[in-house]
């Protein structure tokens, strides 16, 4: 476990020391949250859309008699509901588990570039990467478009790289909020499966 740890934080510092003007700009951009409100607004609208999902998706293929506002209703109550169950873990686990961030590590916290300050305390594990990761996928099994699959994913993977290069978070964190975010979306999925085929047998059934 000391090797790993010991591995984790020269892959963080080598993350974070590979930089560049245009880079620092990009990845304090790619983690900043309110600068995504408007994609999030703009899936959150095309939910209702029935021409935004593939005709391979869920809604189009097994389920096209359930009404445009039901389905999106649908979609959007599973995206949120991964939202809050990957945050709100992250959050009891960094406090349960209490591993500081780069920035407060008494062995390397002082050779850790803060471009973006320090963050909080504890950074075990990361809820940037769980909660995009959940996002990318869970819409990406929705929609089925394969343009808005490949565009989510590197957007994720961005924002996931951006949280070791700014050092708030080390690689190992970075891989926990991945995983933890492919498995919210996997069961967000499964929910949204089932919110669907109900709400299609009540519409063929009334």
């Amino acid at each position: 476990m000391d090797r790993l740890i010991d591995l984790d934080k020269q892959l963080l510092l080598a993350i974070n020391h590979w930089t560049s003007p245009w880079a620092d700009k990009l990845m304090a951009t790619m983690s900043a949250v309110t600068v995504w409100f408007p994609l999030y607004i703009l899936v959150a609208i095309a939910l209702f859309i029935p021409k935004a999902y593939s005709p391979r998706s869920l809604y189009r293929s097994e389920c096209s008699r359930t009404k445009a506002w039901q389905a999106g209703l649908a979609a959007v109550a599973t995206v949120l509901l991964c939202y809050l169950c990957t945050d709100h873990l992250a959050n009891f686990v960094r406090n349960a588990v209490c591993r500081p961030r780069p920035g407060f590590d008494s062995e390397i916290g002082s050779m850790v570039r803060l471009i973006a300050g320090a963050g909080s305390p504890y950074g075990f594990f990361s809820g940037h990467a769980a909660n995009t990761v959940c996002f990318a996928l869970v819409t990406s099994l929705i929609f089925r478009r394969r343009a808005w699959t490949a565009a989510s994913l590197i957007w994720a993977l961005l924002v996931c790289y951006s949280r070791s290069y700014l050092g708030h978070h080390y690689p190992l964190d970075v891989l926990t909020g991945i995983l933890c975010g492919a498995a919210f979306a996997a069961a967000g999925y499964c929910l949204y499966k089932f919110l669907m085929r109900f709400l299609n047998r009540r519409e063929g059934s009334a």
